[in-house]
């Protein structure tokens, strides 16, 4: 019987609870919904799942960070301190750092080695689901298909050629590999991330070969992203899921089945490629039930934290994750 194998990706802002604990453990809840849900089934999947975790990498620059602004004499005058330290630091931080080019490809290193120890036992038939929060599915995608990885004299192109050579559409290994048989994420920013790529053939020169252009814009992921459902869906005769999910409350949700195809639609991707769509969720704390009704007012926009970090609970998510990975994608 085939395995289905399924990788969480965090994002930002996500630490241990207790200054003793050695992991986060972020994904647990969510993983445990779905284990329960799969023994309760009448005919139980094969699964296995893990938690890949880059928060560690952070810490330090955070500390580092905080030390300095804690050396300045005005620091003790500004408003909102611990505010700014447990939430906007974090929060803001990680996505800046995973930018650079530096801390990517130590991101990266570290997620090569946590997914092919993972993966080390699959077998010819076994698939793969992704599973990412927040900012986590702009680095999966972006260590994915980004064109600034495509250079072999940058720091990080080895570990990022390995990943995508183990994932079976993924250049440079469009042959081997484990196949992606869904996509899962849960309040994510992608569309945000890629708001360069919907005026990218206005803005790149008409000179510019497609190759050019991706190393030019080499935040772009859309020319790998097309190649991949190209080649998977060569494989599979049928489009990849890809479900997207949102709580109404997230301020970082958005919807994602009208903007993806708008991204790839210039570079003539095939609708029958993907298939994806935004399931809407509820769930996001004991604030939401009073918020709902105010829902363009402060105190809905102050249970945004809860609604963002609602999908690790929800059973809604489980059971949708579970139904799809059941009809094999």
């Amino acid at each position: 019987m085939a395995t289905d194998y399924l990788l969480f990706v965090h994002g930002v802002n996500v630490r241990p609870q207790r200054a003793d604990a050695d992991s986060a453990n972020y994904a647990e809840p969510l993983i445990h919904q779905i284990t329960r849900l799969n023994q309760a089934a009448a005919s139980p999947l094969t699964l296995k799942m893990q938690e890949l975790q880059w928060y560690s990498l952070m810490k330090q620059a955070e500390a580092e960070l905080k030390d300095l602004f804690a050396r300045s004499p005005d620091w003790s005058k500004f408003w909102f301190r611990d505010f700014r330290e447990t939430r906007i630091i974090p929060f803001m931080g990680d996505a800046a750092l995973y930018i650079s080019r530096y801390i990517g490809s130590e991101v990266a290193k570290l997620l090569l080695a946590q997914s092919l120890q993972f993966l080390a036992n699959r077998q010819t038939g076994d698939r793969l689901h992704l599973v990412t929060h927040s900012w986590g599915t702009v680095i999966l995608f972006d260590i994915l298909f980004a064109g600034r990885w495509d250079d072999p004299k940058i720091p990080g192109y080895q570990d990022v050629q390995t990943i995508r050579s183990a994932l079976f559409g993924v250049e440079p290994n469009l042959a081997d590999g484990i196949p992606i048989a869904s996509i899962h994420t849960m309040g994510s920013p992608i569309a945000l991330a890629n708001l360069i790529n919907l005026k990218r053939e206005e803005m790149a020169p008409a000179t510019l070969t497609i190759q050019e252009t991706r190393t030019v814009f080499t935040h772009d992921i859309t020319l790998g992203l097309e190649k991949f459902l190209a080649a998977l869906y060569q494989q599979r005769q049928r489009p990849l899921p890809w479900k997207n999910y949102a709580h109404p409350g997230d301020p970082i949700a958005y919807p994602l089945a009208t903007v993806i195809p708008q991204l790839l639609a210039p570079q003539g991707a095939k609708a029958d490629y993907l298939n994806i769509q935004d399931v809407l969720t509820s769930g996001g704390g004991p604030m939401e039930w009073v918020a709902s009704p105010f829902k363009s007012t402060f105190l809905s926009l102050a249970n945004g934290g809860s609604a963002h970090g609602s999908y690790w609970n929800s059973k809604q998510v489980a059971q949708t994750i579970l139904a799809t990975v059941r009809v094999g994608g």
